[in-house]
This record gives structure tokens, C-alpha cells and sequence, in this order.
């Protein structure tokens, strides 16, 4: 939720900087000068926060903290940050702040979005070390970026100065022109997406005459190249005192690490956590997680897990199985599943001894591999690529097209640290085979591109049937009406312009993401179950049959029907079989592994899929969760309380046919096998 925020600043243009960042994010920001406003600015019920800039005409900061402190007693909910005009300055007014009410002191010139983090900050309250440790983790990154692009912001210029030079030089090569305004562009949007506004701002001018100097006589041309070296020259002397800017925000972080820092030219796409006791064995496999660019997160309890668990995305989780006690193990496994987000996240097993028993306790709690320790480098390898692959329903996999490889890893790393898997492509010519191997969710496009456009891309994928859905989201400089309508014609959803504000592009990728699941849930599951219809079931399972038949593997099926279901609704109500229905599909999700499939087969009929696993296995952990539905209380119409359970029917491939409908209809027959025998029984067997 957005807070209340007073910003007291002379300084126009800063105060209308951060009021953008702060307005990205939920906040909302009122501004005022604090040297004419005096009483009517002090700190009432509904401002949450107050930023009080430097310098300052006609009263001091400590004039107007004073005044704060005199309030504190009627609001002690306003937290104040104090932003001081330079390093000298907050030296020598912090130790006069004393007792008054400051929560943070910082200096300019800011880092607008690492500002903003710390404003968040201030509102989060206690926050776990894990959680400190993230943010510095991310804000470390961040400036690292910052700080190597200050390093190659000269050499960038002085490329396009030379660009320059030659497209005067040859007025009629377009191509040299268009040179020109490539390298501007890039400049424009990594620069600015970065903190370099004055450098960014020169560059938007320079690519517009680039844009347009082939439609002016020469007499226009040679008066147009004037305003481009003129801007150029500006751009030069403003990218030195913009970097000298950053070097003094970084040292006023206290991130000193990051100025030598390199941003992570590949970092880790994978978090996986990892619980086990011995802090030797997790430093082992932190190790080989290393090795592989697996983001380790270790845990040594129950607790520990749990709590590393709601601070960070992860993308899977592998559970030491403890001998002496397996049982926590597995209730572990359960309650991760059972945290908001984690309802599909893919679990494993470790284990030293390989017991039939835990076996089937680990298919019912969830787990989708079991490994044997020792675990070797290969084998963690194949379980991350194997449970990754099978995530679904969690972190959101992105893909960024764009030649600027700056821009690429700074957009990644505003993704990244919000939990999404971020892959990048730099030659659009490769993005099909990208997509082919990493499917994504949602497409962050260039337009200027070398040799293909950005609509062409798009033109091109929305040719593909399997991604006319999806969401893809151009990444431009142009900011034109006729721009705007060439996305939208070529097949795209959404356009952020360049410089990239980081909280716009969070936003708008996360309202694209949840609308295009929204949609897909909407086509694909039963609303009152929450499971897949039958029509989708079907095409993964005949997905299921076609890697079965080429792998030569197993697989097993299970048709599940609520016993005297027509009596419920008969005695207790519609509502109340509705109650039966609901509950026992939010069981189902619950139990068996990520990669399972459970469907709502038609009426009270539910039907299971369970890959690699025979009949013998899959019937003690459906049986596991029939003694569970059992137990479970259900209410009727009148208040009443009753209780239900289910007959079931199994079927392995290829042992009991080799095709879907062979196989259904063998579970069906099974199914009412169960039925005649008694109900409540899953059957196996004729």
C-alpha cells in the first residue's frame, strides 16, 4: 500500500526526479519549499514520511528538524529522512542532528532507484538479516552496473562522435546517418535507465536529427549537425560531472565493494534451497551450485528452511531426508507447499539409504526426484535442470531481446530481484531457438535492432501458433503516435519508452504476467475444483504418452469418483457436494509432485497422471490420500457434519495399454472394480 509522503525541496528538478521514482513505486508525493511554507508543512495525521532536502534559503535543516520534534509527541508514526547537498555537508550536520527525529541520512547527488529502495525500506519495518542481505546483495549489483558504465560512457561518446564525423563527411550514405542514430539511441536508454539524465537527455535530440536528416536539403543539413555537435559537446562535459556524481552517490552508500565490483555478465537464473543439518555437506553442494550457476540457499532446520523460504523466490527446494526422523522430512516438504506462491514448487529428496517406504511417503508429500548421497556434480546438475523445468505457476520466465547488452542486464537485474528467471538474446536473428529451449512467459522487445526491427520480430512470432498469446512488450525510444500504432499493428501488447523508469517497467510487466495466467486458468481449469478440465488434461497427457513412447518410460494413470455422491447432494445439498468437490481437488493439488497432473474428469469423476512411477508405487501414495480425504468434515446445508471418501481405478503404460484410451478405459473398468467391491478402495489390478 502507497504511502504519504512530504517532499521539502528548493531544488525543482530533483524534487520533481525522486517524486517520479517515489510515485512508481505506490507512493504519494506531495512537494513544497520548505523556506515559504513553515508551520503548514510540519508533519500531520496522514503523512507517513518526510524528505527535507538541502541546501536550504531563509531557515536551516536543523531550524526546520527542531520545529519536526516539537510534533513528534502527536505523530510519532512520521519518519523523516534527511538529504543532505553534499558529503561535507552531512558531516558536519549529523553530529548536530542528536536526538531529533532522523531515520536515515544520505547526501546528493542520489541514485534515483537505489533512493527509492531506501525510502521502501524505511517502511518495511524489522526486517529478517536474510532479507538485509538481499537488498544489499541487489543495490551492490545495481551500482556495479552504474559504475562500469561510467567507465564506458567516454568511449561510447566518442563512437558516436566518429559515427558523426563520417555521416557529415558522406551526407548521401542514409546508412551512416542511421549509424548515428543507433549509437544515440542505446546511449539514450541505458544511460538514462541508469541515472545519467543530462547525457541521456542530449541523446534524445541527437537521435531525432539523425531520425530526419536525409528528409533536409543541405542547407538544413549542415544548420541541423551544428545542433548535433553542439549537444554532443554538452553530453561530453555532462557525462563527466554525471560520473564524478555517481562515484560520490556509490562512496555515500557504503557499498564501497561495488565500485570494483563487475556486473554479472551471466548471474544465476536458478535459486535452490537446500536443508540439511551438516553445514559441511551444504557447503559442498553451494559449491557445485557454484559451478553450475545455481544460486545455493542452505538451511539447517525445520524453522530456518521456512523462513529463508519467504524471503527469497526459489525455484526448488532439496530436502535431506534424516533417518532418525524422516517423518520431519516430509512435513517439511508439506509446509513449503503450503506457503502462498509455493503451491507448485518442485521438491527432491536426499537421502542415504533408499527405503520403499519413504519412497512412497516422498511421492505423497510431493517430491519429484529422490537422490542418493553422495551427490556428485552431474547428478545436481540434471535434478536442478530437471526441477526447473517442471516449475510451474512460479517464478515468471522473461526474455529480453536487445542488442544493447547494458541495457539487458540492467532490466535483468530489476527483474531478477523480484523473484523472475531472465534470459537475454542480443542477436534477434537467434530468438526462436532461444525461445524453442527457454520458453517464456512474457517477451521485453527492442525496436532498433541491427538487420531486423523489433515489429518484424513480432510479425515473425505472431505467425507461431504456440505464442500468438504471448505477451510481448516493446522496449523503444521512438515515443511517436506513428511508433506507437506499429507496435501495436505489429501484434504487441504494451510499449515502455526509453530511458527505462524501473518501477513503470515492474508494474507493467507484472499486470501482463498475471493477466495472460488469468486468461490461460481461465480456458484450462475446472473453477470449481481448481484443476485442469478434461479437454486440457488430455493434451498433456497425450504429451505425457508421446515422451513416454520416445524415452521408453512409464507412466500411470488414476480415475478417482466421490463415492454416493448423488446421496450427498440428495441430503446435504448442492452447495454441500460442491463443498466435497472443492475439497478434495485442493487435497489433490496439495499431494503427489509438481509435475503430476490432476483433472476433473466430468461430474464427480477426477482423473490423475503420474510420470516415471508404476501402478504398485502410485497406489500407496493415492491410498495415502484417500486416509486423508476420510478425515476430512464437510457441512450440509442445516449445519450438519459428514464425512465422504472415494473408490479409484490405476492403470500403468505400457502394461496396460498403449495408447490414452486403452488406458483409460482400463482404470475406468478398475474404477468400478472398486466400487462393486465396496467403495473406498483404490484398485490395481482385474
Amino acid at each position: 500500500m502507497g504511502k504519504n509522503i512530504l517532499l521539502l525541496d528548493e531544488d525543482i528538478q530533483f524534487s520533481k526526479l525522486i517524486s517520479s521514482i517515489l510515485e512508481g513505486r505506490g507512493h504519494n508525493v506531495r512537494q513544497a519549499n520548505p523556506a515559504t511554507a513553515k508551520d503548514s508543512l510540519l508533519p500531520s495525521g496522514d503523512l507517513d514520511l518526510i524528505i527535507l532536502a538541502a541546501p536550504l534559503a531563509g531557515s536551516s535543516e536543523l531550524e526546520i528538524l527542531n520545529a519536526l520534534k516539537q510534533q513528534a509527541d502527536r505523530n510519532t508514526d512520521t519518519k523523516i529522512i534527511l538529504v543532505a547537498k553534499d558529503q561535507h555537508h552531512l558531516d558536519s550536520i549529523k553530529p548536530r542532528v542528536g536526538e531529533l527525529p532522523v531515520s536515515l541520512m544520505v547526501h546528493k547527488p542520489l541514485i534515483p532507484y537505489i533512493f527509492g529502495a531506501q525510502v521502501d525500506r524505511e517502511f518495511e519495518g524489522e526486517q529478517t538479516e536474510a532479507a538485509r542481505q538481499k537488498m544489499k546483495d541487489f543495490e551492490t549489483m545495481f551500482l556495479a552496473l552504474v559504475t562500469k558504465y561510467a567507465r564506458v560512457l567516454p568511449t561510447r561518446i566518442s563512437e558516436l562522435s566518429q559515427a558523426i564525423e563520417k555521416a557529415k563527411a558522406e551526407p548521401n550514405k542514409a546508412e551512416l546517418a542511421e549509424e548515428v542514430r543507433g549509437l544515440a539511441h542505446k546511449i539514450k536508454g541505458t544511460g538514462g535507465s541508469l541515472g545519467f539524465r543530462q547525457v541521456s537527455d542530449c541523446m534524445h535530440l541527437i537521435e531525432e536529427i539523425a531520425a530526419t536528416i536525409h528528409e533536409k536539403s543541405r542547407e538544413e543539413q549542415l544548420i541541423a549537425w551544428a545542433q548535433v555537435d553542439n549537444k554532443l559537446v554538452e553530453a561530453q562535459h555532462a557525462g563527466e560531472q554525471e560520473c564524478q556524481e555517481i562515484n560520490q552517490a556509490v562512496s555515500a552508500t557504503d557499498l564501497s565493494s561495488a565500485k570494483e565490483a563487475q556486473a554479472p555478465s551471466n548471474p544465476a537464473m536458478t535459486r535452490i534451497l537446500v536443508v540439511d543439518q551438516d553445514k559441511e555437506f551444504l557447503q559442498i553442494v553451494s559449491d557445485l551450485g557454484k559451478q553450475r550457476l545455481v544460486d545455493i540457499i542452505g538451511a539447517v532446520s525445520h524453522t530456518d528452511a521456512l523462513q529463508k523460504a519467504v524471503v527469497y523466490a526459489l525455484d526448488a527446494a532439496l530436502i535431506n531426508l534424516a533417518p532418525d526422523n524422516p517423518e520431519q522430512s516430509f512435513r517439511l516438504a508439506r509446509d513449503l507447499r503450503e506457503l502462498p506462491g509455493f503451491e507448485n514448487l518442485p521438491l527432491a529428496f536426499i537421502s542415504g539409504q533408499a527405503l520403499v517406504k519413504d519412497r512412497v511417503e516422498a511421492a505423497h508429500a510431493g517430491a519429484s526426484l529422490y537422490l542418493d548421497k553422495p551427490l556428485e556434480s552431474e547428478a545436481l546438475e540434471k535434478a536442478v535442470q530437471h526441477l526447473v523445468a517442471i516449475r510451474q505457476g512460479g517464478r515468471p520466465r522473461i526474455l529480453i531481446c536487445d542488442d544493447d547488452e547494458f541495457f539487458s542486464n540492467t532490466i535483468a537485474l530489476v527483474l531478477r530481484n523480484e523473484g523472475m528467471i531472465v534470459r537475454m538474446v542480443h542477436d534477434p536473428s537467434k530468438i526462436l531457438d532461444t525461445m524453442q529451449e527457454y520458453p517464456p512467459e512474457l517477451l521485453l522487445l527492442d525496436v532498433m535492432m541491427p538487420g531486423i526491427s523489433g515489429f518484424e520480430v513480432c510479425r515473425m512470432i505472431r505467425q507461431i501458433p504456440r505464442w500468438q498469446d504471448l505477451p510481448i512488450v516493446f522496449l523503444t525510444g521512438q515515443t511517436g503516435v506513428e511508433a506507437r500504432l506499429e507496435a501495436f499493428r505489429s501484434g504487441g501488447d504494451d510499449y515502455l519508452p526509453k530511458p527505462v523508469v524501473n518501477e513503470e517497467l515492474l508494474t507493467r510487466v507484472k499486470v501482463r504476467l498475471d493477466r495472460a495466467r488469468m486468461l490461460k486458468d481461465r480456458s484450462d481449469k475446472d473453477t470449481t475444483t481448481g484443476l485442469l478440465l478434461r479437454r486440457a488434461f488430455s493434451e498433456q497427457l497425450t504429451a505425457i504418452l508421446a515422451e513416454s513412447q520416445r524415452l521408453k518410460t512409464t507412466f500411470t494413470i488414476c480415475l478417482l469418483d466421490v463415492d454416493h455422491f448423488k446421496k450427498v447432494n440428495d441430503t446435504y445439498g448442492h452447495l454441500a457436494g460442491d463443498k466435497v468437490l472443492a475439497g478434495l481437488g485442493q487435497l489433490l493439488s496439495r499431494r503427489f509432485r509438481v509435475d503430476d497432473l490432476r483433472g476433473r474428469w466430468g461430474g464427480e469423476e477426477f482423473i490423475l497422471a503420474f510420470k516415471r512411477e508404476t501402478k504398485t508405487t502410485m497406489h500407496l501414495a493415492v491410498q495415502r490420500v484417500l486416509d486423508e480425504f476420510t478425515k476430512v468434515g464437510y457441512s450440509g446445508d442445516k449445519g450438519e457434519v459428514f464425512y465422504n471418501s472415494f473408490s479409484g481405478g490405476i492403470a500403468e503404460y505400457p502394461q496396460d495399454g498403449e495408447s490414452v484410451f486403452e488406458l483409460v478405459k482400463v482404470a475406468d473398468r478398475r474404477l468400478y472394480l472398486a466400487k462393486e467391491r465396496g467403495r473406498r478402495q483404490v484398485v490395481i489390478d482385474d
